[in-house]
């Protein structure tokens, strides 16, 4: 295989596990909601760390779709040219 072809098959299975993250975060904050919609949590502490590793995981699943899409574009381009 080639460089292209290894950077094809990185960032198209690493799509999937940035979309996992994404949907694993609604679900948290989803149980997490009372009956009025507001989220509740135990502490102050558990508050801290939910916001912190959700605000990651987001970020991260982001950076993920942004570089995954890029190794898939240049892959098209050097095919093409």
């Amino acid at each position: 295989m080639e460089d292209a072809e290894i950077t094809l098959m990185f960032s198209l299975l690493a799509i999937p596990v940035a979309i996992w993250l994404q949907l694993w975060v609604r679900t948290r904050k989803e149980e997490r909601r009372n009956e009025l919609g507001e989220e509740e949590f135990e502490n102050t502490g558990r508050a801290f760390y939910s916001i912190i590793l959700e605000g990651s995981a987001v970020v991260g699943g982001l950076i993920m779709v942004i570089v995954a899409t890029s190794g898939v574009v240049k892959y098209i381009i050097g095919f093409y040219s």
